[in-house]
């Protein structure tokens, strides 16, 4: 989420924020159809504005008209309904969550009054794999978890749950769901710590325990499609942090964790079998590649790690359509704004440039949870 050299600017901006800054019934929309078009969706941490780029089936990227889009200031973290027809982002400069229809043509569209001021940082967002139900976590050295339903017209309405405070100083934490919606997780960038909570049906928060210490610098977490094991992204210890769930949602960690990767770890992407990791290692140029073994430890894999062009810093992986391409997104590059570089994956899950030229997002700065795939 935070390269070293940039981390102190950053915390600065969030904390800067914190000090100055109808009722429709709930409906899900049909699964989108196979021949869709998909988009690559991608927003700017140093930017107000969101990258869009069409996915043409073989795995091309190629621009959206009217791209990137306008959005609020800092975004460190995007959503996309499972449906792929509405986007949510979270901004830590203006302190806003805010939602967009996402058309068939790539283009979004801010929801009238869909936009919610809380006059503090916005760090991170979820949404239930149900599409009905947003989760945030929201505030400057003290971050807590709030709660939304998603109405029918995409606006979010406070579930009546009371918010959730995050052990510690919890500055700059970042929560994910498991695929069943049954457990939240939340990663705290600061206090170096991840916790775990059982979540009701009236979106109430119950601790599973006490959090547990990662890596320093912990961000980015992620749960595997099977919802068997959590990785999270230790940024100062220059690792991945493994844990095993299990079946009420505590978390252990898994065998050998943590991981050794290179310099300053980021965003990863998990196959939807569960068995492969990647990972941008930012500050080293490189991409990891990691088999998932069948008890959560990480091996790697064949050639890894795979270098990335000169001149950027990787700082999120995202799978193309069928796993056939592996996206790097530029965090930082001397372009300006983040470009997104294609490789293909080979059957032994290793990765090789593809000779495609790099796509420009139109975006500065991409950090954070803040680029996904819209889903087939």
């Amino acid at each position: 989420m935070f390269a070293d050299h940039t981390r102190s600017r950053r915390v600065v901006l969030a904390l800067s924020a914190a000090l100055a800054l109808s009722w429709l019934p709930v409906t899900t929309h049909a699964a989108p159809t196979a021949d869709a078009a998909r988009y690559l969706l991608v927003a700017g941490a140093g930017s107000s504005n969101i990258g869009v780029l069409r996915v043409s089936p073989d795995g091309g990227l190629s621009p959206v008209a009217g791209a990137p889009f306008a959005s609020g200031t800092g975004s460190l973290t995007l959503e996309i309904t499972p449906d792929g027809r509405r986007v949510y982002s979270g901004h830590v400069v203006s302190g806003a969550i805010i939602a967009y229809d996402l058309g068939s043509d790539g283009s979004l569209h801010e929801i009238a009054g869909s936009r919610l001021d809380f006059g503090e940082p916005v760090i991170g967002v979820t949404i239930t794999p149900d599409g009905r139900r947003l989760f945030a976590t929201i505030g400057g050295l003290a971050n807590e978890v709030r709660s939304f339903d998603i109405t029918a017209s995409g606006l979010l309405v406070p579930t009546g749950a009371a918010p959730t405070r995050v052990d510690g100083v919890s500055a700059l934490s970042l929560p994910v769901l498991t695929p069943d919606g049954r457990t939240l997780f939340v990663s705290s960038f600061v206090a170096g710590t991840v916790a775990a909570y059982a979540v009701g049906a009236d979106a109430s928060l119950t601790a599973l325990g006490v959090p547990l210490a990662t890596g320093e610098r912990p961000a980015l977490p992620a749960v595997t499609p099977d919802g068997r094991f959590l990785y999270i992204s230790n940024e100062g210890t220059n690792d991945v942090s493994g844990y095993a769930i299990a079946a009420d949602g505590r978390l252990s960690p898994a065998p050998g964790s943590p991981y050794a990767t290179g310099g300053t770890p980021h965003g990863t992407a998990i196959t939807a079998d569960s068995r492969r990791l990647y990972l941008p290692a930012s500050a080293g140029g490189v991409v990891e590649g990691f088999a998932i073994n069948a008890d959560g430890s990480l091996a790697p894999l064949p050639g890894s790690p795979y270098p990335t062009p000169s001149g950027a810093l990787p700082g999120r992986v995202v799978l193309g359509p069928g796993e056939r391409q592996l996206y790097v997104v530029d965090t930082l590059t001397a372009q300006g704004t983040a470009r997104v570089h294609t490789y293909d994956i080979a059957a032994d899950g290793s990765i090789t440039a593809s000779g495609a030229p790099a796509a420009d997002t139109g975006v500065i700065f991409h950090d954070g949870p803040s680029a996904y795939l819209t889903p087939q």
